[in-house]
């Protein structure tokens, strides 16, 4: 039975990227979670064969980020036995699928070539909070905090 969560290989570095170089997010569980709710909100999945980096750790996850996973989960089956212990590895092959086609959307919207900018990452997400009058001075957290409860 899963216990962690793959990233594909095509786009660990830019994970790698947004965590390590750019410092937009403090850990990489938070891009995963990002990349979960933009694909879900896009309501696209794309599975992957190649892992890249380290998988995480469900342990890694808040309660908080299990409960979108869940809402996540209940919405794309309709069932509630999607949450049964028996039905995990579905569960988190749903989830990481959701990340992959997120990271990608994240990628084609604020890379330009392998670069990225503060002000590119802030325009995104300026662009999917939700409410409009958001400016740049507002928190980057805040602001992602504003976009997962709204889901």
């Amino acid at each position: 039975m899963k216990n962690s969560f793959n990233k594909p290989e095509a786009y660990e570095k830019y994970y790698q990227n947004l965590y390590r170089d750019m410092k937009f997010f403090e850990t990489l569980k938070d891009i995963f979670m990002l990349c979960a709710v933009l694909g879900f909100k896009q309501g696209v999945r794309l599975p992957f064969d190649k892992s890249g980096g380290e998988p995480i750790k469900d342990h890694i996850f808040s309660q908080e980020d299990k409960d979108v996973m869940d809402i996540i989960a209940l919405e794309t089956e309709k069932d509630l036995k999607i949450l049964l212990n028996e039905n995990r590895d579905e569960k988190y092959k749903m989830i990481e699928e959701y990340a992959h086609a997120g990271i990608k959307y994240l990628v084609d919207n604020i890379y330009v070539g392998e670069v990225t900018s503060v002000e590119s990452f802030l325009n995104f997400v300026c662009k999917h909070a939700p409410d409009s009058q958001e400016t740049t001075q507002t928190d980057i957290s805040t602001m992602m905090n504003n976009i997962l409860s709204n889901i």
